[in-house]
């Protein structure tokens, strides 16, 4: 279960992670509309500060639950930074991917059939980069944390996942978790964890 100081830090990260003004209520819900329209906009020092406090906090959580010296926190930030470029990347590319496919199947009948065909060839090897990703940082971690501490990590990283999922999810109106919306469904990424 999603604590309420998890809930509250990730709907924090909103404002980070999608650049629209977000107001964190005491019970940790998704900011009404009336609500936004009061903040304004963020600048980028501003952005930048949240964004500091937000991973801060993150450590924090991170240092607890694992039971880290400081030594292996360094260490995981490290890691979890190297790993995150590279899962950015390979997310700029399947967003990119997924685009030209849907574009493709919205033609219809008009769909260029060898277009959608190279499309779908190219799926496989991104999900092979992504599994080849997942065992490097695995190798990487194994080096200076317990399999224990390992597990832990992952843990959280799924915690959060579907944390931000639950905020955006309910910040666009979306409260039954398990349906998305009708255009999305067939193309519905998998996204990696955040960094932590």
């Amino acid at each position: 279960m999603i604590t309420r100081r998890l809930r509250r830090l990730m709907a924090a990260a909103l404002v980070v992670t999608v650049g629209s003004p977000i107001v964190v209520r005491a019970q940790g819900g998704p900011p009404r509309s009336s609500d936004r329209a009061a903040v304004p906009r963020m600048n980028a020092q501003q952005r930048e500060a949240l964004e500091k406090r937000f991973q801060q906090r993150i450590d924090a959580i991170v240092k607890e639950r694992l039971r880290l010296t400081d030594e292996q926190q360094v260490k995981l930030r490290e890691v979890a930074s190297r790993a995150e470029e590279s899962r950015r990347v390979l997310h700029r590319e399947e967003s990119v991917l997924r685009m030209a496919l849907r574009r493709e199947m919205k033609a219809g009948d008009k769909a260029n059939e060898a277009k959608v065909g190279e499309l779908l060839d190219q799926m496989p090897g991104l999900e092979r980069r992504k599994l080849d990703l997942l065992e490097s940082e695995q190798r990487e971690l194994a080096k200076f944390l317990s399999p224990t501490q390992r597990a832990h990590y992952f843990g959280l990283q799924d915690e959060l996942r579907r944390g931000m999922q639950d905020v955006q999810r309910g910040r666009m109106g979306m409260h039954d978790s398990t349906v998305a919306p009708a255009d999305n469904r067939s193309f519905r990424r998998r996204g990696p964890p955040p960094p932590l």
